[in-house]
């Protein structure tokens, strides 16, 4: 917060993505030792937000003894770095001559997923211990001096964030940052001309980091020959994508010969896949029909908060959002025909792929299908805009999904139709009921999406 105030780039829910790690706010009762809750999405910074929740809180747990005084965040504002860590950086072990921090986890997402290589292939089960290296420039805000942010703040992908947010790392992070900054002020040197070596080797002797950062150098960019066998490895199961997508400026030439070589229909499948994802328009019949070889949906993935890990979209959702990233009318068509065979209460997953397709692609062709899908039964009105809303909706699971469901399934709707013509303004009228939402998230995202940048003002007549 201090450094965003004094300037800083940040990265949030914005008017591209609502993804936003579940939240919560549990009940206390005498004797408790643990409570973890995931009911609700929470926006720290925003007042609205937190006398919402609060007032939820109460009518949620009006029988327990009290209820917490914190919100129970685990994704907050997160600065611009110097530099920013991606899912390929922890996926392909990246190394760096400044690591601060060392970290691991399985990739307890508590959401849904946005970056290209979890569409393509979603993070392993709950026993997978990922790890990564946290470089000290990660906690420098870009543009800033003598000012280190930590934690949920660090720079770094919303995607790679579970793996880099558990307390016992970040204690870790924080006598690291502690022990730097106070070593700085004693020899009275900028924080960016310390001796990192120096401070890493204390840290090694005290067990936070591994011995190996001793002599680590930037393990980036990765050499063409592992770029080619990433390439070669792809057909097994996307093996190599992260190499792939960690070398997106040199990789295409060969995703397309390698394509072009082969006659292999599942190995042509993943080749066409990964290119569509990086907007490669050549390939995109070879996807579509893989994509109209599905006669009905697959399972999909409803929201879910507490205990997500793997997937959050199934395989036809993944090839429907491929082609809508070549952005080709061509393939409007396909995408429409599977949003026709939408039901009310088929899965969020389904609604997110149809309507990132038809937004990227951008045609007037698509509002009519959107605006029938917001008329099926309970698509749409669960915005939450007064007090007495927030009390009388909220239901008594402490890791309940249903109410975000609804919502995201409306929002990703809604947003689309909007940015796809929306004639009748429908697509308008909810994204500016939204823009009143007593939730943070669901507000800054209608508003970000409308241009609106005075939407709080019009909060102010929410209270009820």
């Amino acid at each position: 917060d201090v450094a965003i105030a004094a300037g800083a780039d940040f990265d949030y829910t914005n008017g591209q993505t609502v993804a936003v790690q579940g939240a919560g706010l549990s009940p206390v009762e005498l004797g408790d030792h643990y409570n973890n809750t995931d009911w609700t999405f929470i926006d720290d910074t925003d007042v609205w937000d937190i006398t919402r929740l609060f007032a939820a809180g109460k009518a949620k747990y009006e029988t327990a003894y009290d209820i917490g005084k914190l919100p129970q965040t685990r994704e907050r504002r997160r600065v611009v770095g110097e530099h920013v860590v991606t899912v390929p950086d922890i996926l392909n072990h990246r190394t760096y001559p400044d690591t601060i921090s060392y970290h691991k986890s399985s990739f307890d997402t508590h959401g849904f997923t946005i970056h290209p290589f979890f569409t393509i292939k979603p993070p392993d089960e709950r026993h997978t211990i990922y790890d990564a290296d946290v470089p000290l420039r990660s906690l420098l805000p870009r543009g800033l001096h003598q000012i280190l942010v930590t934690g949920l703040g660090a720079s770094a992908h919303r995607d790679a964030m579970p793996v880099i947010r558990m307390q016992p790392c970040l204690q870790n992070q924080g006598y690291s940052v502690g022990y730097l900054a106070a070593a700085a002020t004693h020899q009275e040197i900028p924080i960016r001309s310390m001796d990192i070596r120096t401070i890493q080797h204390h840290l090694v002797q005290k067990g936070i980091l591994p011995e190996r950062v001793l002599t680590d150098e930037d393990s980036f960019p990765l050499d063409d020959d592992a770029v080619t066998a990433a390439v070669a490895s792809l057909p097994v199961d996307f093996a190599g994508l992260e190499v792939v997508l960690a070398a997106e400026d040199r990789v295409m030439p060969l995703l397309q010969r390698a394509l072009r070589e082969t006659e292999k229909p599942d190995t042509r499948k993943i080749y066409g896949q990964v290119l569509c994802m990086l907007g490669d328009s050549q390939v995109v019949d070879l996807v579509r029909q893989v994509v109209e070889s599905y006669h009905e949906w697959d399972e999909g993935w409803e929201y879910t908060g507490m205990g997500q890990f793997g997937r959050s979209m199934s395989t036809l959702d993944s090839l429907i959002m491929a082609l809508g990233e070549t952005g080709q009318p061509a393939v409007l068509s396909t995408v429409l025909a599977k949003a026709r065979q939408l039901k009310a209460d088929d899965a969020f997953s389904h609604f997110r792929a149809v309507a990132w397709a038809c937004e990227r692609i951008g045609s007037a062709a698509s509002v009519s299908v959107l605006q029938e899908l917001l008329a099926l039964p309970g698509l749409a009105g669960h915005g939450v805009t007064t007090l007495r809303q927030a009390r009388d909706t909220v239901l008594p699971d402490t890791q309940d999904v249903t109410q975000r469901n609804a919502v995201l399934k409306e929002l990703h709707l809604a947003r689309a139709l909007f940015r796809c013509g929306d004639k009748d303004g429908h697509g308008r009228r909810i994204l500016e009921s939204y823009a009143q939402d007593l939730h943070g998230h669901y507000y800054r995202h209608a508003s970000r999406v409308l241009g609106i940048q005075t939407a709080q003002q019009k909060r102010r007549s929410s209270w009820d």
